[in-house]
């Protein structure tokens, strides 16, 4: 159970402090919204929250310390699948479509928590696990079916691996940051196909095949 909030240096925070360490962290989050990670300054969150850079530093040893807060604050992603074995098109649509509402929900977030873990950052990679803990420990179940063997247990759990990334790699590009021509929905149909196939371990369709008029 996590223990009570802490200033900087490790003092317990009362209730006036809880309430300007929140809207820092909303402060930030808005700065997510509009200014590249990189390019955010402590002095422009402070601005917005009505404080100072001090009063920043009081709540934060960093910028990476507040978005890791914030991180902490996104609930873990939880699948509305639990079962052992394959899944039908249907229950995998519904897994696609309820990760994709919570990605949307966290995106500001999530997107900063990608991309310092990208940069090869330990804490913000820990995060991401726990984050999606959820969906890889779902899919790993799924995938039994596919792969029954204690011998295939590398195999689900690298084949559940990369479809976790393929997910949050798709719901990171949802519009309107991804700049598509055409609408979402074959997107997700596309997606949708491909956790089926690796679940239902069936062969794709041969380019070929599916090039055919």
């Amino acid at each position: 159970m996590p223990g009570p909030l802490l200033t900087a240096d490790g003092r317990p925070l009362r209730a006036a402090a809880l309430r300007t360490r929140r809207t820092l962290l909303d402060s930030l989050v808005t700065e997510l919204k509009t200014t590249p990670y990189r390019d955010i300054r402590i002095a422009d969150v402070a601005r917005r929250a009505k404080t100072s850079p001090a009063a920043f530093y009081h709540y934060f040893t960093d910028l990476d310390a507040a978005v890791a807060a914030l991180a902490e604050d996104v609930a873990c992603f939880v699948s509305p699948v639990r079962t052992t074995g394959g899944l039908d098109r249907e229950a995998v649509a519904q897994l696609v479509e309820v990760f994709f509402r919570f990605y949307r929900a966290n995106r500001t977030v999530l997107r900063a928590v990608e991309a310092k873990a990208a940069e090869g950052d330990e804490r913000f990679t820990e995060l991401r696990r726990k984050i999606y803990g959820g969906l890889n420990t779902s899919l790993v179940m799924t995938l039994v079916g596919a792969y029954p063997r204690a011998a295939d247990r590398d195999t689900r759990e690298a084949t559940a691996a990369s479809l976790t990334l393929l997910l949050t790699s798709a719901a990171a590009q949802q519009p309107p940051q991804a700049g598509w021509s055409f609408a979402p929905d074959p997107v997700r149909a596309a997606v949708v196909d491909l956790v089926h196939t690796a679940i239902a371990r069936r062969p794709a369709t041969p380019l070929t095949t599916a090039l055919t008029p």
